[in-house]
Parts: C-alpha cells; structure tokens; sequence
C-alpha cells in the first residue's frame, strides 16, 4: 500500500545538495512540515499516496530562496531614493523615522507579499526602529514567511570631519553605556521569547549598525550574547567611504581590521554588504568564518563599489544574497549578480566562470543558508529538511526549453514565473496567489503609506524626481 503524504511536487527537480543533482522528472514527498523522500517522479507515484499534487509538465521545482538581507520597513521607500546619493540616512532612515506601527505592519506585508511572489521563502531582516520590531514580527507569522529577524540599536554617536574641515576639526565618536545596558537587555528578552514563540519560522538575531554607530564594548557583549542563545549578530559593515575614512580616522583601522582586532570577528558575524572590502579583510573574514550578505543592486544604488564576490568565495568566505528591499525578487537579483561579476572580474581576466549561474543559485540557497546558520533545515530538497519548496511555471517561451534548468532560471526567470510556494510544508502561494495575504485592502494602504512618506522624503532629494512623477508636498 503507498503511504499516505501531503504533497506530491512534480517536475524539473533543482535539489541543491551536495552533489547538485538535477532530476529531470523528478519530485519531491511532502508529510507535514517535512521533505520524506526527492527522487524520479515515477518511483514517488508507486511509494505514495498524496492529498495534493503540485508542479508537473515543464515545472521546474527548487528550494525556497532565501534573501540574506532586507529591511521589511522600507519597502514603500521606492523610486524617492533612486539616483539620489547619499540616499541611506537621508531618505530611508528619515522614512522609518515617519512611519508608525500600522505603517510598519503595511510596509512589511508589502514586502512580504513580494518576496513571497517570487519564491522567497526565508528573509533576514533588520529592524532599526524599536516601535517596528513587534508589528513585523507579527507579520511574519501571519504570513507565513519564514525569517532570521535581527533588532539592535546603537549606543554611539561619531562626526565625520571632512576633508574641507580637517584644517580645524578632527572626527570624534561618544559611547553611551547606559542606552548599551538597556538595549542588550532587550535583545536578551527579544532571543529567548522568539526562541520560544518563533514555531522554527521565526529566529531571532542581533543587529548591530555598524562601527560608526556601536562601541567596542557592543560588539563584544553581542558576541557573548549571541553565542549564549545560539544566534547570531548581523551587520553593516564596509559599505561606504564616509564610514571607512571614519573609522581609519579613529582608529587607525578600516571598520572590518577594527572589529577583528577587538576580537568580535567569529562564525555568527554576518557582515552585510563589505563592498568595500580589502583581500587583507577578506582573509579575515575568512579565518573567523565569517559569511557576508552580499545585495549587489545596492552597489550601484549608493554608488559605492562592486563588492568583491568572486575573491571573497575563493577564500572560502560564504557569500549569500540579498535583496535589501530595493527590488524583492531574487531570480532579478540573482541575474544581476551573475551579469554584475561577469563583468567585473571575468571580463578583465577572460574568465566566463568567473561566477557561474550554479554560484549565482548557491547564493541564493544553500551558501544563503550557511549564512543564516540555517542550513541543517532549509537551502536544499533533502530528506529530512524543511519542506520550503518553489514551483516555477516554465510554460513560455523564455524558459522552455531549458537545456540546463539552474542557468535558465539565472538568465532568464522572473517573480512572476512562480507558480507555487510552499513553507514549512504549507502552500502559501497557489497558482500564483499569495493565501496568506490579502493583497486588494493592503495596495490601497500601500498607496496611502507611499503618498505619506511621499510628503516627508521628496522635499529631501537633491534631485526631483523626473519630470510627469507626482511628488506629494
């Protein structure tokens, strides 16, 4: 007699295991939150019996993406910040500033409902408004989504001097053990009530700012605490030149040379973005196994640098990607990665697998996985692990026929290709619909939020936007 599952998913089977097997007509078995078997669909059919099937004739089937790096609260930030550097802490930082906790609700399902569209079944995000952090967190778990959610504020405040300045003045930084004391003790409560409350979806992670914003004493008091609740601390870090020159002028070293001589460089550090990353600062972020989310639309979006990808992977630095709320979906962000390091660095040495499609994907699954610490459960179609599965409908022209499925999906996929998305064994995408989202009331809230932040962020462009753009005043 078959035994008795859940789901029976059917198609072009990415797995992304250890040895990368692609099965051509394969399927994977769903009982409960959980992969029972992946193997050729037609020794499934015999085995099981299932209450639903998904995918089928050219489907492709893959495991649920994972964004390394997202900010749910600035998802209506949109085109107020394009091509408008700086843009980070006089746009988006002044729209969280705007926002309330019903905005920070819409904000997040917005998001949400993008990412989840496009096969994103894991985000990590990071909360920088202490008012957010419960609203988002709720959203999380109404929606179904899984998350690795890091909470943390600052305890310092540092001045650039600039150039034109140093005549004069000198850079300085002040440290406040008080507001230290008090966030930690929040972050402590934070770990262990979303421990307990998270049901496996949601885990929760610090977040530290960034060497302009955090004493010594922070990052090493969130290593301990990380270590203590078996978490991990995300944060910026070597991402723009006002904070490199900064931290060269306070301490004679680049922000990541600075918190690995403190020592608080280890395997639960997620250095997000490190684009402007040193081979010397590689080799340490490698020697403390330490993982970098790497979002390369951001590169290009505060104009700062093309992080240092291929380098970083030879050095056996595990690199995940993300979508750092700019454009929420993966598939994009995987090919802009692809197209972004082919460029700069195969097309210079004449290397075509400087980063391949297949490196593109792994940072996208199973390396995003590694990142999050995560990777005993989800990145891979495994036996045992969690079933976050994706169902791509490659019934058109740009993705049939796919000769080799992970290359065409790299090069040629979109958000709007899923068919089906399925977490922890719940389909929460069908047929292309979001079950978990009610997305008709929440485009109405979306375009009042935009209209809202609209008011507060277009007098702050440098640059109007474009000419026939409705800016509220």
């Amino acid at each position: 007699m078959p035994e008795r599952i859940d789901l029976l998913i059917e198609g072009n089977v990415i797995t992304m295991d250890g040895d990368r097997r692609v099965l051509t007509d394969g399927a994977v078995a769903v009982r409960g939150d959980r992969i029972v078997a992946v193997d050729d669909a037609s020794e499934l059919r015999v085995r099981y019996e299932p209450e639903r099937r998904l995918g089928g004739r050219r489907r492709i089937v893959l495991p649920g993406l994972i964004d390394c790096h997202n900010h749910l609260a600035q998802a209506l930030v949109r085109e107020y910040a394009l091509e408008d550097y700086p843009n980070i802490y006089r746009v988006y930082i002044p729209a969280e500033m705007a926002m309330d906790e019903t905005d920070a609700e819409v904000s997040a399902k917005f998001a949400i409902s993008q990412l989840l569209r496009a096969g994103v079944t894991t985000v990590a995000e990071t909360t920088c408004t202490r008012e957010h952090e419960e609203p988002i967190a709720q959203t999380v778990m109404e929606t179904g989504i899984r998350c690795a959610m890091a909470r943390g504020l600052g305890d310092r405040t540092s001045r650039l001097a600039s150039n034109y300045e140093q005549i004069d003045e000198r850079s300085t930084y002040s440290d406040d053990p008080g507001l230290l004391r008090e966030d930690l003790a929040a972050s402590a409560e934070w770990l262990e009530r979303w421990s307990a409350e998270g049901e496996g979806r949601l885990r929760p992670w610090i977040h530290n700012l960034g060497v302009p914003s955090c004493s010594d004493d922070r990052f090493l008091a969130t290593q301990e605490l990380a270590r203590k609740h078996d978490s991990g601390v995300m944060c910026h870090i070597n991402r723009d030149r006002e904070e490199i020159e900064l931290a060269l002028s306070l301490f004679g070293e680049r922000p990541i040379e600075h918190v690995n001589t403190i020592g608080a460089l280890d395997d639960r550090f997620l250095a997000i973005h490190a684009m402007l990353t040193t081979d010397r600062e590689i080799n340490m972020l490698a020697e403390a196994g330490t993982a970098v989310a790497h979002a390369p639309i951001v590169c290009t979006d505060i104009v700062s640098a093309v992080t240092k990808v291929v380098s970083m992977r030879a050095a056996g630095v595990t690199v995940g990607l993300g979508c750092d709320t700019v454009i929420n979906d993966l598939f994009k962000v995987m090919r802009i990665a692809f197209v972004m390091h082919g460029q700069a660095s195969g097309i210079p040495l004449y290397d075509p697998t400087a980063l391949t499609t297949e490196d593109a994907m792994t940072m996208a699954t199973i390396d995003a996985a590694r990142a999050l610490r995560w990777d005993d459960d989800i990145g891979s179609l495994e036996p045992g692990k969690a079933a976050d599965v994706v169902v791509v409908d490659a019934e058109n022209t740009r993705l049939t026929p796919a000769y080799q499925p992970v290359g065409t999906l790299v090069r040629y996929a979109v958000g709007t290709d899923v068919e089906s998305v399925i977490v922890a064994g719940r389909v929460v995408v069908d047929d292309g619909e979001v079950l978990t989202i009610d997305e008709g009331p929440l485009l109405d809230e979306a375009v009042r939020l935009g209209d809202k932040l609209g008011a507060v962020l277009g007098p702050r462009r440098y640059r109007p936007l474009a000419e026939g753009t409705t800016v509220v005043q």
